[in-house]
């Protein structure tokens, strides 16, 4: 990440915090990323020098208004008019990492070699939420090395559940006897 989006994230999370909007903000800079990552082509319309403001700014416009805070969105513009906007996918990670931290949320991921139902990845959340002893929130990951069952990655912590792991493990004891 960059002092520049971590200090853009700063400013927008302290206007969160001020308008007691941070979980909705959180979702909102979530929308963003996701519609920008969608197509590099995007990216590369905003990034454009040659491009005038006014053409992204209505574009701005058209991709979020109203479906994300008038704060946010002109927080939006605001990049593009100082020519911060190609520093947004270091500003939303550390807007991100900023808010789920203050929420007491900790992201991470499953892995599992076949795909999984969102029940089962909300249950597993529940499990692992419940001994973290804070709110965590899974992104699925499809591993086929695995032979079945699954592995949580938070932060630098593993829950390995897999029966490749119960393999190595098994044969680590037998070389140690």
């Amino acid at each position: 990440m960059s002092v520049i989006g971590d200090r853009y994230a700063e400013s927008l999370f302290d206007l969160a915090k001020e308008e007691n909007k941070v979980t909705q903000y959180l979702d909102d800079i979530k929308l963003v990323g996701e519609v920008l990552g969608s197509d590099p082509q995007i990216v590369q319309f905003f990034n454009h020098v040659l491009i005038e403001n006014e053409k992204k700014i209505q574009l701005l416009d058209q991709s979020f208004k109203g479906n994300v805070d008038q704060y946010v969105l002109n927080f939006l513009k605001l990049l593009v008019q100082s020519r911060r906007i190609r520093y947004i996918d270091d500003i939303i990670k550390s807007y991100i990492n900023l808010s789920n931290q203050y929420l007491g949320i900790e992201e991470g991921t499953i892995y599992t070699p076949y795909k999984l139902t969102d029940q089962q990845i909300q249950d597993i959340e529940k499990a692992i939420s419940k001994k973290e002893n804070k709110k965590v929130i899974l992104k699925l990951s499809i591993d086929s090395s695995l032979l079945g069952g699954i592995k949580v990655q938070i932060a630098n912590r593993i829950y390995d559940g897999t029966i490749k792991n119960k393999v190595e493990m098994l044969k680590k004891e037998l070389l140690r006897k």
